[in-house]
């Protein structure tokens, strides 16, 4: 067929979107498509191209759809290309036209494939003409073949004379295609957070499984006696092991700390930007608990805990590597902290408890917590973009029952 019936075959769109070509034939599902499909007309189309030539395309969009259109892209794959290209088309008037460059077409020889979508100006996909499983077909043949007529036309011009935007100049090549959601990408592209259609290996959710080991430190000073062992979590034993229940003396005791519980850590973050997550972690205490002091209340083993963490490095879960990061955090649990500290009995008081020496060393436990809020910082290396491992130390200021706790820990996270 001449160019120029070719062309006009193109441009039949009046309540449609239409190129040059026929629909291929459904392999496989149809692709997602947006709101609304634009239909081609019922008459059976079919092209065939010289080599060296552009494919011109033109299109007329439905009133409704033209008023809410700000870019019309076409997306197009070359026969033995394993890419799809995307080019916008140039408004003229009513219609939107441009070409599949003749320089691109070049002497390959088969189908080309194209579909096209119409966005609006946030980037939203709000129509489609064809699609990438089920795309417009142009088959490219050589000249020698061609019937007489078909395919004719001037070929390529010269490079050194072919201004962009001219028919079968090289056109306009779109490098980052707008989104509003991943649902406005294809081709495995997913919506960045800068609001572009983009291809990375990023997982956005990530589970953690590690071990915490909670050091604390805590203020000995009148911890020894009756109103602090029964209101404010502390537990002194004597070198028997019986509790301690005299009167001490109130003395400038040091601080004294030691190791906390260990626990079981299973945690989820979830991507919410390039460098930011959020997330909860679960812990379960299974060694280092202390005695519960008199009248209080029993160890519970669980913890939970919420993060808010900042990676710090250029778009770190696109690739393998080093993640350092710091974190804030906050939740719930208990912390048993084993210490020491020397009492002094008052002895002007009636002995309460007998058997105690006028100063004596005792063992010191605090049933820290409930609450806790803290900061932390860490590194976790990547060694591929949906595995990593990880180390990161916290420190956590515990209430109401006052004490400050360290809490390094390690494991390992998968993203998926």
């Amino acid at each position: 067929m001449s160019r120029a019936k070719f062309f006009a075959i193109a441009a039949l769109a009046i309540a449609s979107v239409s190129g040059p070509g026929r629909a291929e034939e459904p392999g496989e599902d149809r692709a997602a498509m947006g709101p609304e499909v634009l239909h081609n007309p019922t008459l059976e189309r079919t092209a065939e191209q010289g080599i060296l030539r552009a494919v011109p395309i033109s299109i007329e969009l439905p009133i409704d759809i033209a008023l809410r259109a700000r870019r019309v892209l076409v997306h197009y794959r070359l026969w033995g290309d394993p890419d799809w290209t995307a080019l916008e088309l140039r408004r003229n008037g009513a219609k939107y036209e441009g070409a599949i460059p003749c320089l691109e077409i070049s002497t390959v020889t088969g189908d080309l494939r194209y579909y096209i979508r119409v966005h609006d100006a946030e980037g939203r996909v709000i129509a489609t003409g064809a699609s990438r499983a089920r795309p417009y077909l142009v088959t490219i043949k050589h000249d020698t073949v061609l019937e007489p007529g078909q395919g004719s036309g001037a070929k390529c011009p010269d490079p050194a004379d072919c201004p962009a935007g001219l028919l079968g100049c090289p056109s306009e090549r779109v490098v980052e295609i707008a989104c509003q959601s991943d649902a406005d990408c294809e081709g495995g592209t997913t919506c960045s957070w800068r609001g572009f259609c983009e291809r990375a290996d990023r997982r956005k959710n990530w589970f953690t499984l590690g071990v915490q080991q909670d050091v604390g430190a805590f203020a000995t000073a009148g911890a020894c006696s009756l109103y602090s062992q029964e209101n404010e979590g502390f537990a002194c034993f004597r070198a028997d092991d019986a509790q301690y229940t005299g009167t001490p003396v109130q003395t400038n005791a040091k601080l004294s700390g030691g190791l906390g519980p260990t626990r079981v850590v299973l945690g989820y973050e979830r991507l919410i930007h390039y460098d930011t997550t959020l997330g909860v972690r679960l812990g379960w205490a299974f060694f280092g608990e202390g005695p519960t002091p008199r009248e209080g209340t029993a160890f519970v083993p669980f913890s939970v805990a919420a993060r808010a963490t900042h990676w710090f490095g250029d778009d770190l879960f696109a690739r393998s590597g080093l993640r350092p990061y710091a974190f804030l955090t906050g939740g719930y649990a208990m912390v048993d902290v084993k210490g020491s500290t020397v009492v002094r009995e008052n002895p002007l008081a009636p002995p309460y408890q007998g058997g105690n020496d006028l100063e004596q060393e005792v063992t010191v436990w605090k049933r820290a917590g409930d609450g806790f809020v803290g900061a932390g910082t860490g590194l976790a290396f990547a060694w591929e973009s949906r595995r990593a491992a990880f180390v990161e130390v916290a420190a956590h200021a515990v209430f109401p029952f006052g004490a400050f706790v360290l809490a390094p820990s390690a494991g390992v996270t998968l993203g998926f």
